[in-house]
């Protein structure tokens, strides 16, 4: 805190404006090497290709020969480092879901998406949103089987208890199927 009394000093500017002089100075004193003089010579955009092709086949044959996730660990950041050098307008985009993988076939136009009709409301009475409950906690049972490793017959039980619950549901309100069954893959 500012003790009573204290006066204020003159205010000064910050910043002075640079004349042309100074500024050719400056950059000629930290404007460090023009990169165009120090570039490395470029390399052919086709022998590029040819040695990102080869590079390609050599980690598919490692995948398909199961060699170790190291040695194709490095043998991919080879390659990414290969891709990087190509010039941006010769670049592919990585195909979709691949990580990476580049495949020769155009990717087929996709079909415009129909959204399904609207479901109609179903009023949720005490007895549906009783029903509703039950099926969550026998849910939560069935996936609390799952986790501790019970027997097949015990969890098979009840997820039949599970399944006849969702059947009593009125058929809008009922959960789709998601598609996806098992655990995934680690």
């Amino acid at each position: 805190l500012l003790k009573p009394g204290h006066t204020i000093g003159m205010p000064f500017p910050l910043f002075s404006k640079m004349e042309e002089a100074s500024v050719a100075s400056f950059k000629a004193r930290f404007g460090g090497q023009d990169s165009s003089s120090t570039a490395a010579p470029a390399v052919d955009a086709e022998t590029l290709q040819k040695q990102i092709e080869k590079q390609g086949n050599k980690v598919r044959e490692l995948k398909a020969s199961k060699a170790s996730p190291e040695t194709i660990k490095s043998e991919v950041a080879i390659l990414l480092d290969l891709k990087s050098k190509l010039p941006p307008e010769l670049q592919q985009k990585p195909a979709k879901g691949g990580k990476g993988k580049q495949s020769g076939k155009p990717e087929p136009k996709q079909q415009p998406k129909v959204q399904n009709p609207p479901k109609p409301k179903v009023e949720i009475t005490p007895e549906i949103a009783a029903l509703q409950s039950q099926i969550d906690a026998q849910g939560t049972k069935v996936r609390e089987l799952k986790g501790s490793g019970a027997e097949k017959s015990v969890i098979d039980a009840e997820v039949k208890v599970l399944l006849d619950l969702k059947a009593k549901l009125p058929e809008e309100l009922r959960p789709q199927p998601s598609g996806k069954k098992g655990k995934k893959k680690k």
